[in-house]
């Protein structure tokens, strides 16, 4: 329930139904009711206003798998407090027993769906490129430099603590991670100042199985808009996969067959190709523990403990290696294009 069964009601009173039944699913509660099931969300009450203007700009698109939000009898689409908004839609019940080969496909479709409906092409001036590449760029180098002081430190001592030796075993391969980025990086600079132009679409910004579901009649839907906001569409893709990866060891070729099946609705351009590999293959969280441990140990410890920390360096590690095989897979099939390319034309 919300805080008290008399609160839930009231709240339920404003659209004009009565629950029956209600059970809590995260921040979500399903209530069933006379007049069928409905979904109640909680969201931050700041969220509440740019989530009504995702909603209704993509409707305006024509973009209709999206589950609606109902209004209130008032004509309200938020029941607002102090410091949280609700919001009604209908519940949709998720038949799909998650069969990847079918399910996750489907979300892949309509994402890419999404962002061709929404796409739009933009000026990139040469400045703003060089200013781009230059900021990023400095700040790998610089994480790279990071790395390799703190490996040369950690080596020279007798002992070393569980976290410095697990660090430098792992150290070879994520600087070589490092310079994987760095170089698509490089060739994501020199393809952009060709066409000096990007893309930007409507992200949702959380792309999630959890917030994708498909009704009985073999529709889906994306739900949790709150995070939808326009940028590179990539940006879709490479957050999915640096959630989806940070997990134990596994080589995922499903990864590598949603990216092509993606591709089919909206293929990314060379440059965006990447500039998401580029993003994506960047050890940013293996670096952030590094830095976490080398604070001085009254920060440190006021955080997490060196336990803690080796656990969120072997798991950084393992999304590194997760993601080394999907964005060298990937890497290694667009090669193989430009090459077939090179000898027909």
């Amino acid at each position: 329930m919300i805080a008290q069964d008399n609160n839930l009601n009231e709240l339920l009173n404003q659209y004009g139904i009565t629950a029956e039944y209600v059970e809590k699913h995260g921040e979500v509660w399903r209530v069933a009711t006379k007049k069928g099931a409905f979904a109640l969300k909680k969201i931050r009450k700041d969220h509440a206003y740019p989530l009504f203007m995702n909603i209704h700009s993509l409707y305006r698109r024509g973009i209709k798998t999206i589950v609606p939000i109902y209004q209130t009898k008032q004509g309200y689409y938020f029941v607002e407090n102090y410091a949280d908004a609700y919001y009604l839609m209908p519940w949709i019940e998720d038949q799909e027993e998650r069969e990847l080969d079918f399910k996750d496909s489907l979300m892949f479709k309509e994402l890419s769906k999404l962002h061709s409906m929404t796409v739009k092409e933009k000026e990139y001036e040469e400045e703003e490129i060089t200013a781009f590449y230059d900021r990023l760029s400095g700040e790998w180098t610089k994480e790279q430099e990071i790395l390799e002081k703190f490996v040369d430190e950690c080596e020279k001592k007798i002992y070393m603590s569980p976290f410095e030796l697990m660090a430098c075993t792992y150290a070879h391969e994520i600087s070589l991670a490092q310079k994987f980025s760095m170089q698509k990086l490089e060739s994501w600079q020199e393809e952009i100042k060709e066409t000096k132009k990007h893309r930007v679409s409507m992200n949702h910004g959380r792309v999630s199985f959890h917030h994708f579901v498909k009704d009985t009649e073999g529709r889906g839907y994306f739900i949790s808009w709150e995070r939808a906001k326009q940028g590179p569409p990539a940006n879709d893709l490479i957050s999915f996969y640096q959630r989806y990866l940070r997990t134990y060891p596994l080589y995922c070729d499903d990864c590598i067959d949603w990216f092509y099946e993606y591709q089919k609705g909206f293929s990314l351009h060379g440059h965006e190709k990447n500039l998401t590999l580029s993003y994506l293959s960047h050890p940013k969280t293996f670096m952030q523990t590094i830095q976490h441990f080398q604070l001085p140990r009254n920060q440190q410890r006021k955080q997490a403990s060196e336990r803690e920390l080796v656990k969120r360096l072997q798991g950084s590690y393992w999304m590194a290696k997760n993601i080394e095989y999907v964005a060298g897979r990937i890497n290694q099939i667009e090669e193989q294009k430009k090459n077939q390319e090179a000898h027909t034309g």
